[in-house]
Parts: structure tokens; C-alpha cells; sequence
């Protein structure tokens, strides 16, 4: 049997859909998690957000973020007191969402807080950090890199 332009379209054809049957399998197995459930509750009451970073980026001193032993999160010095601040941190694992931490702003006398890195994986993450302090909202995000 001779190789000709008969058997080149039908091997063709055959490479083709055994490629995209391949591709399609591929994708449906990829997770999709999405950034937040309420997306468009949340884009509606947007301009709030703009507002909190705005009086964020007016602070002299900003939040401040080390991760050696624990990752450390240092609130600048705005009320006469630690308990004068509020707010939530939520550090956000974009490729797993199982991974996200959320908690409640406690600061100690030093205006700080930490979170044990065993709490963590190693890879990027994003603090976002949504507090109030002297009845003035504040919001900042960050990049945060685990190792």
C-alpha cells in the first residue's frame, strides 16, 4: 500500500481532533477560583473602596509587613492607643483559594500583629488589609511573598 494525499488529510484530520479532544480534557480540569463570591456587590460599592486608599495614601507612616520568622504586621502609630485600630486582614492565595487566611485586626502595645508562617505555603500572596482607626477607614494592599 502506497502512501498518498488521501491518507496525508485523513492523518490530518485524525492529529487535529485527537489535539483538541486532548485540549478540551485539559481544560476542564483546570480550577477556576474566582477572587470573591459577591463580585458585583462589591464593584457597585467601589468608589468606598477608592476612598479608604485615598486616606491611606495620605498617611506619613504606612503599614509595614516582615515575614522572617512570622510574618509580622506593623499598623503606624495614628491613635493614642493599639485598640484604637479595627479592621480585617485577609491575605489572598491567587492560585488556591483554600489557601486564603482571613483575620481580625488585634494589634499589641507595639502596634503590630503576627500570623505563624505554618499557616502558610511557600509562594505569592496578597495582603489586603481593610481597617479604621480615629472613625477614618483605611485600605492597602500588598504583594507578599512566602518562602
Amino acid at each position: 500500500m502506497k502512501f498518498n494525499w488521501g491518507h496525508g488529510i485523513f492523518l490530518a484530520i485524525v492529529l487535529g481532533a485527537s489535539g483538541l479532544a486532548t485540549l478540551v480534557f485539559i481544560t476542564t480540569r483546570e480550577r477556576i477560583d474566582m477572587v470573591t463570591e459577591e463580585y458585583y456587590p462589591k464593584e457597585l460599592k467601589y468608589q468606598d473602596q477608592i476612598s479608604k486608599i485615598i486616606n491611606y495614601q495620605a498617611l506619613a507612616k504606612k503599614v509595614e509587613v516582615s515575614s522572617d520568622n512570622d510574618l509580622v504586621i506593623s499598623f503606624p502609630e495614628i491613635t493614642g492607643s493599639a485598640d484604637g485600630i479595627e479592621g480585617e486582614v485577609h491575605i489572598y492565595r491567587p492560585s488556591n483559594k483554600a489557601l486564603d487566611i482571613e483575620r481580625t485586626v488585634a494589634l499589641d502595645s507595639a502596634f503590630s500583629m503576627s500570623i505563624a508562617k505554618k499557616h502558610f505555603k511557600a509562594g505569592k500572596y496578597e495582603l489586603m488589609i481593610e481597617w479604621q482607626a480615629n472613625e477614618v477607614a483605611y485600605f492597602t494592599k500588598l504583594p507578599l511573598y512566602i518562602d
